[in-house]
């Protein structure tokens, strides 16, 4: 049936595109990855089911949405190209984002860190703003409409006004989008949309936080078993704060989510534009941290495993030592001081580092936030996986398998201790299929416990180790050390946000900004804040035709 399908639509639209293949399906007809001919560019093309093509008012409908999101010039949003238009065929040409919708990034990766959801965020609230600045409520944000780029990680807003059921008929809540009475997708759709009411931007907001608590836990929020279900549960339901379920979330991450989700629209951001300032002013986005910071971390991080290595051998070797050894007895040590040896060369090399870092303009306080930064991040995708029930089943199954082993192992080292002769000596001999069972029990015990220690919502010791020495301990001093000299200067290019300092101006950032807005009054206010956004909407589109032109 696809591959009729396939052909079908090359025969008809062959002049125009190329249709190489099938991207998804869904209750809007399907997406295929096709080329244009005429301008030499890949495209996504959305044909629309041919119900839609045979009603004429829909098809007016969705041509008018079309040349509106058309319209559109922004980084954080899809582009429509063209409409193809045909007896039974109705086809819209979009651009091609390199990448996976959020709904499938979730699926395949699990939850999303706090810092990933923060920019994803501020990517679709830009994307708003600048609809909701030219009068276009989308009405079906879902991470499903909203794509990841696979280079750059930016978030773009897809589908603005063209994903709709075509039928007012009763469908189960699978999460696609319904047309009927409401429009949109039920378990992301605001209250007031779900009941018809007039709807402005702010309802946008609700379902963009639906969204945020998607990627923060990989569940839907307002699920149910059927589509009057959901609706209910968005008119009733009061969702408890995310930090709940994600403890490792910033409070005022967990603030602006549930500003966001008030059932009341007077009780959300006024708009998407105050969302970002909300965000920016909080500075939730985490530290950017730079690329040599990163470099010398990964550095440390293999010094701190080379250390404790050498620890190791050391102590089994001078545990080995006689205590009256002699002089002509030190050839024992020598594994031992080559591997001092070993490690206080690498030691030196990160020095040399940290101090090179001086000289790029870092100071001594960026570097040290820097360093934190980097297993705070580490931190931040463990507590995703904890509440991901995938990675959480996959940890269980590793636990599972991590008994069968200990068992396996068990059974072939009391089989090859049966196998075994004793000797007149005290030892034992034993035959090739014994040692088979010896080394079989071995393997099974080294793997079992590999299962058992190594988890993904478990610190490892190397980072345990890291942050030991280099947070704390003597490493800390000796970084301290390095960088405090004439060279590292305070206000420098790579000074980061610590994660203190964004936790500082935490729920105050967004209270600030819902009250300013609702304490603006007069037309000033309102001319003030459209000059404001139209002004990061201008910058953003100065931004995409340099992008372009590189």
């Amino acid at each position: 049936m696809a591959d009729a399908e396939l052909t079908t639509l090359r025969t008809r639209l062959g002049s125009r595109y190329h249709v190489e293949r099938l991207l998804g399906r869904g209750g809007m007809g399907a997406v295929y990855l096709a080329r244009d001919l005429r301008l030499d560019r890949p495209v996504a093309l959305k044909v629309l089911p041919a119900d839609v093509a045979h009603d004429s008012a829909l098809r007016d409908r969705f041509l008018r949405e079309s040349r509106i999101a058309a319209s559109f010039s922004h980084p954080n949003i899809v582009p429509v190209h063209a409409v193809e238009e045909q007896d039974d065929l109705l086809a819209f040409a979009m651009g091609y984002v390199e990448g996976e919708s959020l709904a499938e990034r979730v699926a395949r990766n699990g939850p999303l860190t706090g810092r990933e959801t923060v920019r994803m965020l501020q990517d679709v609230a830009y994307a708003l703003a600048y609809a909701h600045a030219r009068g276009v409520v989308h009405r079906d944000i879902k991470p499903d409409n909203i794509m990841l780029d696979r280079a750059t990680g930016r978030a773009l807003v897809m589908d603005f006004g063209i994903a709709r059921r075509t039928t007012a008929a009763a469908q189960p809540a699978d999460g696609l989008t319904r047309i009927g009475e409401v429009v949109g997708t039920p378990e992301y759709m605001s209250p007031e949309q779900a009941t018809g009411d007039t709807i402005d931007g702010r309802s946008d907001l609700y379902s963009l936080g639906l969204v945020a608590w998607f990627a923060l836990t990989g569940r839907v929020a307002m699920a149910g078993g059927s589509t009057q279900q959901v609706l209910a549960r968005q008119l009733t339901t009061a969702l408890p704060s995310i930090a709940s379920q994600r403890p490792d979330v910033a409070a005022a991450l967990a603030e602006v989510i549930g500003c966001c989700l008030a059932k009341e629209p007077a009780e959300r951001f006024t708009d998407a534009a105050a969302l970002v300032e909300a965000l920016e002013r909080a500075q939730l986005a985490g530290p950017d941290i730079p690329l040599p910071v990163r470099m010398l971390a990964s550095e440390l991080g293999t010094i701190g495993m080379v250390v404790l290595f050498a620890s190791l051998i050391g102590a089994v070797l001078f545990a080995r030592l006689n205590p009256d050894t002699h002089l002509d007895d030190v050839d024992s040590l020598i594994p031992f001081v080559l591997l001092v040896t070993v490690v206080l060369a690498r030691l030196g090399q990160a020095m040399g580092e940290a101090q090179r870092l001086t000289r790029l303009g870092f100071d001594r306080p960026a570097v040290l936030a820097g360093l934190r930064s980097v297993v705070d991040e580490a931190e931040g995708v463990r507590a995703a996986a904890r509440v991901d029930a995938l990675r959480l089943a996959d940890r269980r199954r590793s636990v599972r398998t991590g008994w069968l082993m200990l068992g396996i192992g068990i059974t072939s080292l009391l089989i090859a201790m049966q196998l075994r002769v004793p000797l007149g000596t005290g030892g034992y001999r034993t035959g090739p299929l014994g040692v088979a069972l010896l080394f079989n029990s071995l393997g099974c015990f080294s793997a079992a416990t590999v299962l058992w220690l190594r988890s993904p919502m478990r610190m490892p010791i190397g980072e345990r180790a890291f942050r030991l020495c280099w947070l704390h301990g003597p490493g800390r001093w000796l970084i301290s050390l390095v960088l405090r000299g004439p060279n590292g200067r305070a206000g420098a290019p790579g000074v980061v946000t610590t994660r203190a300092q964004a936790q500082a101006t935490t729920s105050r950032a967004v209270r600030d900004v819902v009250s300013a807005g609702d304490s603006t009054s007069g037309a000033s206010g309102a001319d003030q804040r459209l000059v404001t956004l139209e002004a990061r909407v201008e910058s953003l589109e100065a931004w995409r035709r340099e992008a372009g032109r590189s």
